[in-house]
C-alpha cells in the first residue's frame, strides 16, 4: 500500500491519486486538515490509520510512503475548529510534529519517495552557497539592527507566513536604506535580466519554463496567480545548463525540486529551490507532469536516502 500525507484542498494531490486509483494501484490518503475525520493509534511497534469511510491503513502494509503539502500553516483551516476551544495553533503545532514523525519513520523504513521538504536541511541560504557552484546566484543579505546605505535591492521574505491582517509579502524593489532597522530583512541585488523562468525537477527528468512576458513592473509572478496573466511557455536553456541542474539537485540530494531563475541577461541568475514546490498549473489537460510524479513516486529510485 501507498501512504500518502497531504490536505484536504491541493489540486495535484487530487490529480495523484486519481492516477493512482486508474492504475489500480491501492493508496490511502491522510489529510491532515481533517485529522478528527481519521482515527489514529501509534504504538512503539505499529501504527494504524482510519479514514472516514473505515479504510485501514497499517505500517505493516505500507510499501510506500510520500507526502505532498501536508505540513499546515499555524493559522490553516482545521476542520471542526470550534472543538478545541481557542486552541487550534496549539492543535496545529501538535499535528507537524506528528507529520514530521511520520516523515521519520518513512525515512528509517526506506519507504520515502520523491518529496522532501524545505526546512533546516534545504534553507535558503544553504541552497544559494551549493549554487554558487553551478549558476550565477544574485548578492543576497539577512539583516536588522543597522541602517543600510541608499541602494535598490529586492525585498523577499523567509517565511511564507501572512501577516496579521492576512497581507503577503512579495518580492518588491526598495531601497535598502528606507527599510526598518528594527524589522528582520531579507533582501537580494536585483538579478540580470527581465523574465521569469522556473525548472521542474522530476527524478531526474528535467522540464523548463519561462513567463510568457518580459517582467516589467512586476517584481513577484505570484500575484498573477488564479489570472489569465499567469502564462508560462516552454524555455530551452540548453544541455549544459540541463547538467548543471542534475548536479545541483544531486550534491543537495533531491529527487524532486522546482527551481526558479531569472533569464534574459548574460546568464541564467539562480534565485531558489522548493524541494516540494507546486507545479499543477505547469501541465496540461492530459495530466503529463502528475502522470510522470506518480511514476517517480512508483520508481524505487526516487527513494529519499538515510
Amino acid at each position: 500500500m501507498l501512504l500518502f500525507l497531504t490536505s484536504q484542498n491541493s489540486p495535484s494531490s487530487d490529480a495523484i491519486m486519481h492516477i493512482l486509483a486508474e492504475r489500480r494501484i491501492p493508496a490511502f490518503r491522510f489529510n491532515f486538515d481533517m485529522f478528527n475525520s481519521y482515527e489514529f493509534y501509534w504504538n512503539d511497534e505499529y501504527f494504524e490509520i482510519i479514514n472516514p469511510v473505515k479504510a485501514h491503513c497499517k505500517s505493516n502494509e505500507i510499501s510506500i510512503m510520500t507526502y505532498y503539502h501536508a505540513r499546515m500553516t499555524i493559522d490553516q483551516t482545521i476542520q471542526n475548529m470550534e472543538l478545541y476551544q481557542g486552541e487550534s495553533k496549539w492543535i496545529i503545532s501538535w499535528l507537524n510534529h506528528l507529520h514530521d514523525c511520520l516523515v521519520a519513520w518513512g525515512h528509517d523504513s526506506n519507504k520515502l519517495r520523491l518529496f522532501t521538504t524545505a526546512g533546516a536541511a534545504y534553507s535558503k541560504t544553504y541552497q544559494m552557497a551549493k549554487a554558487k557552484k553551478y549558476f550565477s546566484v544574485p548578492g543576497y543579505y539577512l539583516h536588522w539592527g543597522r541602517n543600510l546605505p541608499h541602494h535598490d535591492v529586492i525585498a523577499k521574505t523567509l517565511t511564507q507566513r501572512p501577516f496579521s491582517s492576512g497581507a503577503t509579502m512579495y518580492a518588491k524593489i526598495t531601497d535598502q536604506g528606507d527599510l526598518s532597522p528594527e524589522w528582520p530583512w531579507f533582501t537580494q541585488e536585483i538579478a540580470d535580466g527581465d523574465r521569469d523562468a522556473t525548472v521542474l525537477y522530476i527524478n531526474g527528468h528535467i522540464h523548463s519554463y519561462q513567463f510568457a512576458t518580459v517582467r516589467g513592473e512586476l517584481t513577484d509572478w505570484r500575484v498573477t496567480q488564479g489570472t489569465d496573466r499567469n502564462k508560462w511557455i516552454p524555455w530551452e536553456p540548453g544541455r549544459d545548463f540541463e547538467r548543471k541542474i542534475d548536479a545541483y539537485m544531486k550534491e543537495l540530494g533531491l529527487k524532486y525540486g522546482r527551481l526558479d531563475f531569472i533569464i534574459g541577461g548574460r546568464e541564467p541568475q539562480f534565485l531558489e529551490v522548493n524541494p516540494c514546490g507546486q507545479f499543477g498549473w505547469l501541465d496540461d489537460k492530459k495530466l503529463t507532469l502528475h502522470n510522470e510524479v506518480v511514476d517517480a513516486i512508483l520508481d524505487q529510485s526516487s527513494t529519499i536516502e538515510r
